[in-house]
């Protein structure tokens, strides 16, 4: 029997529709920072304390980062590998900039072209096992740069080229990823559980979209592009951060030109996915999915208002649903 929705009555109540009976655990936020209640939370087999495996919405945090770090006159969008990390001289990875990195059209493959890669996703596809476990920092970078650029300008999602800024980054703070994201995003926001991933530190397993179960991930050097957990309530606190445009690295969102995304009418800010709407708002946004859970986290500036879903399934088209359903709700966003 499926646990009962609890948290704020009306956002349960619709959580309780939209969610369906299939016994994960979920949690949502909406936030409205117009609202005489601004942040509010539901949910179903979980509470403020249950961590959830944000998978590759962690992308957007590296993208506030960059932003944060542009601030601090750290580096530039303009940029390149090679500049950042004089290791990778001589290799196609080194001429690939900053902006190619965060808008996804460096040319790198969505993972590294070898064989132990291979391998690894074989695993994954047939017994569930995490893809990226061990990999380190040093590792990740040792294999872009033995990668050739596939249409460098040319949108191609790439979680190699997440996890290669992200290092990036850090090194060029003097930091570990996890710690940079910690002390730059984390604190200054207010997020009191999220982190990235340990070994001692962890989410619960979760399941498969086919409902099997999956030991969490620990995403190692690719961290950057997937590795952050964190509850419902850390998401809603950046959410309101970055609508407030008190988070450090908020102008991450802001749309950069001349950047082919692969649909028309679709923009991208530092990993940021920026779609219009047929009020003529717009949705800034971000999903995630890893072996055993799934996310997404929508903003809608012009309105001050964000939602987010978390679920322990490896669904992420269910928490986009949901996450929608419930901006349409009037509802949810009803004053109170």
């Amino acid at each position: 029997m499926r646990p009962e929705a609890t948290g704020d009555p009306r956002l349960a109540a619709e959580l309780a529709r939209l969610a369906g009976h299939d016994g994960r655990r979920v949690a949502a936020a909406v936030v409205d920072l117009g609202a005489a209640v601004p942040i509010r939370l539901a949910f179903i087999g979980a509470d403020e304390r249950t961590l959830f495996e944000v998978g590759s919405v962690t992308k957007a945090m590296t993208g506030m980062l960059l932003a944060d770090a542009i601030e601090r006159a750290e580096l530039s969008l303009d940029a390149t590998a090679g500049e950042l990390l004089p290791g990778l001289a001589g290799s196609a990875v080194s001429a690939v900039t900053v902006q190619q990195l965060c808008t996804h059209t460096s040319g790198l493959p969505r993972l590294p072209s070898d064989l132990h890669t291979a391998a690894r996703v074989a695993l994954f596809a047939f017994l569930g096992h995490d893809p990226y476990r061990g990999i380190t920092a040093s590792r990740v970078l040792a294999l872009a740069a033995r990668q050739r650029l596939n249409h460098p300008g040319r949108a191609s999602y790439s979680n190699l080229g997440a996890a290669v800024l992200g290092q990036l980054l850090a090194i060029r703070a003097g930091a570990s990823f996890a710690d940079l994201l910690r002390t730059r995003i984390f604190a200054p926001v207010g997020m009191r559980s999220a982190a990235v991933a340990t070994r001692q530190h962890k989410a619960a397993p979760g399941r498969s979209a086919s409902g099997l179960p999956r030991a969490p991930w620990i995403q190692d050097g690719y961290a950057p592009a997937g590795g952050v957990i964190a509850t419902v309530d850390d998401m809603a606190a950046l959410a309101a951060a970055l609508l407030d445009r008190a988070a450090p690295g908020w102008s991450s969102m802001t749309p950069i030109d001349g950047v082919d995304t692969g649909r028309p009418y679709r923009r991208r800010g530092m990993f940021w996915i920026i779609d219009p709407l047929p009020s003529g708002s717009v949705m800034t946004w971000h999903n995630g999915a890893t072996g055993g859970y799934s996310a997404f986290l929508a903003l809608f500036p012009e309105t001050r208002r964000a939602i987010t879903v978390l679920g322990s399934v490896s669904r992420p088209a269910d928490q986009k649903r949901i996450a929608l359903g419930l901006a349409e709700s009037a509802a949810v966003f009803r004053a109170g």
